[in-house]
């Protein structure tokens, strides 16, 4: 297990390392690049994304509850 653990780190490392030689910047840049801008903005979208969902959920969700009676419920058998 403790190989594996130092294969990713070693993995991460050399990732990090040729982003920054790719971006002409050092690897502590590289590594506040990744840390504190980009992993706070892709959680905040993420975030965002599922707050989205619950309000779609919310708001299209409560038609559902009154369905024709010849259109089977959500999710159900299909006659595909």
């Amino acid at each position: 297990m403790r190989a594996v653990a130092f294969a990713i780190y070693a993995a991460c490392v050399d990732f990090l390392l040729k982003l920054a030689a790719l971006l002409g910047i050092t690897y502590r840049d590289a590594n506040a690049l990744l840390f504190f801008v980009l992993w706070p903005i892709v959680t905040l979208a993420l975030v965002g994304w599922v707050v989205a969902q619950a309000v779609r959920l919310r708001v299209y969700g409560r038609r559902d509850v009154t369905l024709h009676p010849d259109q089977p419920p959500a999710g159900g058998p299909s006659s595909d």
